[in-house]
Order: structure tokens, then sequence, then C-alpha cells
């Protein structure tokens, strides 16, 4: 236990109450920062006190040297599932734990990639602003149906599961790759920790490679980390391989894509159209070429943002510190640096 009374440090405005009712019950206090949270900012809180525990809403830069200066920080906890934001190399050095929400938004986030699937298809947007302009195309629109189209999920971890349970209701042939794609585009997709044998038959089948998911499927979703290696995965070769036609949505991670290829590949109609929650620099500059594509929606980040799911990520972030600062049983599968649970 530290010297210090407990404190948790919220890189947000907000916390649900259950979630700060949880932390209070161990005698944490708890200290929010409201705004855009920068390196420098986290290291100025940082110094204020003592640190034992992070509760991590966004993607604040939790850096080498944010970690430097919380020598007692023992847990990182994200409100949610991505931490690319997070040092983990440094992390794992100074033996802090780096935990994600389990499961809490991935109920949400499959329900949006299956709704902007059905948006796309559809062309929900641009009949809706048709009409409003005084169009009516009722005799010349025929859509397609998703019945016995192929998805293609890149990444099989929690979302990409609960995505595929639901296409397979729609009729849908589902495909996925966990495993490391080929040469041509170096990157290791999927949800570490779990191998490519733990696809069940009735969810989806299993690609063979990466090219191939692309050139067979009539939608591609990302559902992978971003790393270092999945940084810019889908470039212009990706697109360029998919199907003409095709449609493209990401929940995921927005420097995952090579923004300016997927902008010309719909402005060329290689693909028929896209949705993004989540982009390289949110929110985006001007002169982002995305801001002017046709046929792209774009959603500002808030796949994971029901009310029900912010509940749950704010109660399992919560959880799992709790968990840490009382020497409680961690549920390992929320473990990201796994190394640490051996020491």
């Amino acid at each position: 236990m530290a010297k210090h009374p407990l404190r948790v440090l919220v890189t947000g405005a907000e916390l649900v109450s259950t979630a700060v009712d949880k932390l209070s019950s161990i005698g944490a206090a708890l200290t929010m920062m409201p705004g855009k949270v920068t390196e420098e900012r986290l290291i100025e809180e940082l110094a204020k006190q003592p640190v034992q525990a992070i509760l991590m809403r966004g993607n604040p830069p939790v850096s080498q040297a944010v970690l430097d200066a919380a020598p007692e920080l023992r847990v990182i906890a994200k409100h949610g599932a991505g931490v690319d934001s997070v040092d983990l190399a440094a992390a794992t050095a100074h033996g802090v734990l780096v935990m994600i929400a389990g499961d809490a938004n991935a109920p949400a986030v499959a329900e949006f990639t299956l709704g902007c699937i059905l948006a796309l298809g559809r062309e929900l947007g641009s009949l809706s602003a048709r009409v409003k302009s005084g169009q009516w195309d009722r005799g010349s629109y025929h859509g397609t149906e998703l019945r016995g189209r192929t998805l293609g999920l890149i990444g099989f971890g929690r979302i990409g599961r609960r995505v595929a349970e639901l296409a397979r209701c729609f009729g849908m042939r589902v495909i996925a790759l966990t495993s490391t794609p080929t040469r041509a585009t170096k990157a290791r997709v999927g949800d570490p920790g779990r191998s490519p044998e733990s696809i069940a038959p009735a969810l989806a089948e299993r690609s063979t490679s990466f090219e191939a998911l692309l050139a067979s499927a009539d939608i591609v979703s990302l559902h992978c980390p971003l790393t270092a290696e999945t940084r810019g995965l889908m470039n212009r070769r990706a697109f360029a391989t998919m199907k003409p036609g095709a449609l493209f949505i990401n929940t995921a991670r927005g420097a995952l894509v090579d923004e300016a290829a997927l902008a010309d590949a719909l402005s060329s109609s290689r693909l028929a159209g896209a949705a993004l929650d989540t982009l390289a620099e949110e929110p985006p500059a001007p002169g982002n070429p995305l801001l002017s594509a046709p046929n792209l929606i774009i959603t500002p980040h808030i796949a994971g943002q029901t009310g029900a799911a912010v509940e749950r990520m704010g109660v399992a972030a919560a959880e799992n510190i709790v968990a840490v600062l009382t020497g409680g049983a961690v549920d390992r599968a929320n473990v990201v640096n796994h190394g640490l649970l051996s020491r």
C-alpha cells in the first residue's frame, strides 16, 4: 500500500457515479482533468501529489517522461480498449499494469459497425439529402441487400466477434484475419494473445492472407489494434486490392489508414463508400482530403459512446484499478502487458 492516500488521476472531465463509488469505497481520491490532456499537463499534475492509478479517458500521451514522473503509479486503466497512446515498453519497465475495460464497449461498437454497413449499402445519407432537395428517386433506385455478401474482418477480438455474430444474423458470409499478413503488408493484426485457431467456424471463416481477404470481401471492416506494424495498414496498395465497388469501415484507429489513399479510392469510385468513426488527427484539420471525399460517412469517434457502454466502461476501469490497488484478483484477460503477471 502506498504511504500516501490513494489517488486516481482521471484524464477526462467526468466519470459515471457508479465508477466513482467503487473507487471511493477503497478510500481513493479522484483528480479530474477536463480539456485537452497533453504530456506536459500530465507531468505537471503528477508532480503535485503521488498518484497510484490513472483512469485513462481518451488517448492522452502516457510517455516515458510521464511514467518517470509517477514513481508510485501501479496501474493505467483504459476507459475502453485502445491503449496505443501508452508507451507499453516503458510502462512494463516501470512495473505498471496497463489494462483495458474488457468487452464493455464491444456491443456498442459492433452495432455501430453494422449501422454503417446498412447506411452505406442502402445509400441512406445521399437519398435523404436528395429527397430534402426536392428529388424523389423511388423509380430508379435499386439497393443492395446484406444477405449473401461477404464481410471481411481485419482483427477478430472482442469487437470483431460481436460484429461477426450480428452479420451472420443478416445472412452474410464472414471471413476474418488474425494471423500475420504476408510480406507485402508487413503488419500483424488481430487480438493479441488469441490464436488463429480460436475462430469458431459458426462465426467466421479464417482468411489465408490479408490480400486474399481484401480481394474477396464486399465489405472490409477494421477491428485491429494500432501498433508500429499496423500503422498505415490500409494504404494505396491495399485499397487497390479490394474488390471494385466494395465498402470500407473503420471503427478502430485512424492511423491504420492512409487517409489520402482512401480519399483517392473514393473519388475514383474504386470504392463505393466508406465510413470512419476515427481519424489520424481528431478533430480533422480543415484541409483533410477526406472532408471532401464522396460517399463517405465520418462520425466523431463515438461508436462506443452509448449510455450503457459508457457506464460499463467506467465500472470496468474502476474495477481494474480496485483489484490492483487492493491486491485483489486481476482479470488477466484485461491486461495488455502480460509479462508483468509472471513477475
